[in-house]
């Protein structure tokens, strides 16, 4: 009968409605309750004490990542950092030097200095305020009044050392690129020791299999969103070995030592530890610290020196060049001025 057959197909398309709409719910439901346990997994693997739970999520989430595809976990553990400066060289990539760093402290988390050239990508600069990064501007200038460049996160980090934080910083700012001259250590982090009396603890970085993979081209290698972002989803075999503690500028045997000395001997040692860009093994580190501590050693400072100079004579002569092309384009114009007449 038409009647009878029109109420049972309705009947069962209500049917069907509603066992869609159970199973929807099922599937929320389950959808909610893995992500409410992996939440609470990756909170459970963290090891810095975040006020955000989020942040402690995600730190947990990061850890869980570097110890899978980056590094052996348990292989060194970072305590007792209060009040000291965290050095990590050389800087060969952005995410993957930050998160194994993070991945073998606990504790008090790191202050790190992270360059705000990225920030131009969705997310990165709430993720660097999540995790509280000491943001450095990429394009700074001095002021007016004769202040530094980036004077106003220099003072945060005064501030985070003498409240017993702890900072964590590349002092050779750049990625040592691939074929290019290794990167002098600037002075900032040996001013924040000398001045706020902290400790630099000096960690080297080797094992990156995302930057040595001869199948993956070196453009792309030396590409900086590569190194800073691309390089994490590159298995990696990093091993961080605790290079020294340079502490001597806060003893009493150093008092006869200028600022400007203590801040010199602060950054031979830094970059005696990280100019050499290829994979060092613990046996050559060790080697690099005696010669380093040997105060009669003179080979490091002569290195320095040399580096500066090198520097300094690389700067001169892109500044020639450029008032060269200047002149070459006004004589240039005159000439083609006196064509014309």
């Amino acid at each position: 009968m038409p009647g009878l057959d029109s109420r049972l197909d309705l009947h069962n398309d209500n049917d069907d409605f509603a066992s869609s709409a159970y199973n929807l719910l099922y599937l929320l439901i389950a959808l909610v309750t893995v992500t409410y346990l992996l939440a609470r997994y990756f909170e459970s693997r963290n090891r810095l004490n975040y006020e955000s739970r989020s942040a402690r999520i995600i730190s947990g989430l990061i850890k869980v990542t570097t110890d899978l595809l980056h590094t052996k976990s348990g292989d060194l553990k970072i305590t007792g950092h209060e009040g000291q400066i965290i050095a990590v060289g050389p800087h060969r990539t952005g995410l993957v030097d930050g998160a194994v760093v993070a991945s073998k402290m606990e504790g008090i988390p790191p202050h790190i200095f992270a360059t705000d050239v990225y920030n131009f990508i969705p997310g990165v600069r709430s993720f660097m305020e999540m995790f509280q990064a000491i943001t450095i501007k990429a394009q700074a200038t001095k002021s007016g009044d004769g202040r530094s460049a980036n004077a106003e996160a220099l003072e945060k980090a005064g501030k985070v050392l003498r409240e017993k934080g702890c900072l964590a910083l590349f002092p050779q700012g750049n990625f040592a690129k691939i074929g290019q001259e290794p990167h002098r250590v600037y002075d900032g982090a040996a001013k924040l020791a000398v001045k706020n009396n902290a400790a630099i603890r000096v960690l080297r970085l080797d094992g990156f299999w995302s930057i040595d993979n001869p199948f993956i081209p070196v453009f792309v290698r030396n590409n900086s969103i590569y190194r800073a972002l691309g390089s994490f989803f590159h298995m990696n075999n990093v091993r961080v070995t605790e290079c020294c503690v340079i502490d001597f500028h806060t003893k009493p045997e150093s008092e006869n030592l200028s600022e400007s000395e203590k801040i010199e001997k602060i950054c031979v040692q830094l970059y005696a530890f990280y100019r050499r860009t290829e994979n060092l093994s613990v046996e050559q580190i060790r080697a690099i610290k005696r010669e380093v501590v040997d105060i009669s050693n003179k080979t490091h400072h002569l290195i320095w020196a040399k580096k500066l100079k090198h520097d300094g004579l690389v700067k001169e002569l892109t500044a020639l060049d450029a008032e060269r092309a200047e002149l070459e384009k006004t004589a240039l114009t005159s000439m083609n001025v006196s064509s014309m007449c």
